[in-house]
């Protein structure tokens, strides 16, 4: 078990095992201590808590992950670093390994893991450093409802690391260019923090770009209806699909009749004039929430 975890630790692991980071898997392994405890802080973890991690790669965050938390579950996709990870975690009771796809991952099992009886089972949290090509993705499996299917239980407190850029997507307010049908996903289901950002130098191999941390805190969304909230994400395609057009033809293409389009923008209170954009993840609610589901 690697207990303290230094950069040269980290690095002689690596090199024991001879890992070389798949760049089509978008793998950059952390190697400052300083970061990890920072992302691990962040989590606010009880010693009652469930963590799941997604991408540990080396184990950086996952060796404190487990000296805090009741239960931590590591996915990884890659077999070639399990080895690895099985050796800066040996002897850590409370690590669970899974060599899996998370996008496959049955999330609901992470929860799970290590409950014990309702009074202690401590919270569901998750926690990663995301390659760009599956952020959106890992984002709509935690959050999102499946088509025709149950919300998912989102986790209490979810914290990812992510290039800058993406982060700055992620928060963006409406009216800006960042703003995007993930800036809707992401703030509607959850209230999102940009807690700091991440130099490419602590890294191996170094990334062409820097990192942001995330913090995602799920909102109360008990009061809405879930039909109406699929309704709003068919809205937020078809509107950031054509964003440089008007609501009244970006909208359209959603499948929805023009007149009841129009009718729930009126009753809501927007301008069929103004592009997808400017609306707050609010904004789309009040037009589905109107509009009746086609036949």
């Amino acid at each position: 078990m690697i207990e303290t975890y230094k950069k040269t630790e980290l690095e002689k692991l690596i090199r024991a095992h001879r890992l070389r980071p798949s760049k089509f898997l978008g793998q950059n392994f952390l190697t400052d201590r300083n970061i990890a405890e920072k992302i691990v802080r962040s989590l606010n973890i009880a010693p009652e808590d469930r963590v799941v991690e997604i991408g540990p790669g080396a184990g950086a965050l996952t060796v404190l992950l487990a000296q805090l938390a009741g239960r931590v579950t590591a996915v990884e996709l890659d077999r070639r670093i399990m080895p690895a990870l099985r050796e800066a975690t040996e002897g850590l009771p409370a690590i669970g390994l899974v060599n899996e796809d998370f996008l496959k991952f049955d999330v609901s099992a992470g929860q799970a893991a290590g409950e014990g009886t309702a009074q202690n089972a401590g919270a569901f949290k998750i926690v990663g450093n995301l390659p760009y090509y599956i952020t959106t993705a890992i984002i709509a499996k935690l959050y999102e409802p499946p088509k025709g299917g149950l919300a998912p239980s989102p986790p209490a407190l979810a914290v990812f690391m992510v290039q800058k850029e993406v982060a700055e997507r992620l928060i963006s307010p409406p009216g800006k260019k960042t703003y995007g049908a993930i800036s809707v996903l992401v703030q509607y289901y959850t209230e999102a923090e940009l807690l700091f950002e991440v130099s490419r130098e602590v890294f191996t191999p170094k990334p062409g770009v820097d990192s942001a941390v995330i913090r995602l805190t799920p909102r109360d969304l008990s009061a809405d209806d879930p039909e109406a909230s699929a309704r709003m994400f068919r809205l937020v395609r078809a509107g950031f699909d054509m964003r440089r057009k008007t609501l009244r033809n970006s909208f359209a293409s959603a499948g929805f009749s023009e007149a009841a389009l129009l009718a729930a923008l009126e009753t809501a209170g927007i301008d069929p004039i103004r592009r997808a954009e400017t609306l707050s993840p609010r904004d789309f609610y009040a037009v589905a929430k109107n509009i009746p589901a086609p036949e």
